[in-house]
């Protein structure tokens, strides 16, 4: 549902952050506010949904607080889970993966997502 080309515009299989801050929100999502669900919605909302949110605000807050900044470190990574070197010529999102993404019941990083953080100063 959150990849359908109807609902999301053209551009619905790119990862795109942005599209809930443009012109695209106004466009796709206010009009049908429940084409997005992770928590579901209506009478089966998610009970935890705000928690989630004041977590991961909270959890982010501290993390860039604490750290300059956060770059991936694929040389870190096993190889077998590295992108495929046939992903580089496909098309859409797959071409600039740098890292492989995996779902089950949710999606995550095959062979989790290594990462190098420099401490930031004090100031």
């Amino acid at each position: 549902m959150h990849r359908r080309k109807d609902l999301w515009g053209p551009d619905a299989e790119e990862f795109d952050p942005d599209r809930f801050l443009d012109e695209r929100l106004h466009k796709y999502l206010i009009p049908k506010p429940f084409i997005f669900l992770p928590f579901n919605a209506g009478p089966r909302i998610c009970l935890g949904q705000q928690f989630a949110y004041n977590e991961m605000s909270f959890m982010l807050i501290r993390l860039l607080q604490t750290f300059s900044s956060i770059t991936l470190a694929p040389e870190a990574q096993h190889p077998d889970t590295r992108p495929p070197t046939e992903w580089a010529q496909a098309e859409g999102r797959k071409a600039r993966e740098r890292f492989r993404p995996k779902s089950h019941l949710t999606l995550y990083a095959d062979g989790g997502l290594w990462v190098r953080m420099n401490e930031a100063e004090n100031a």
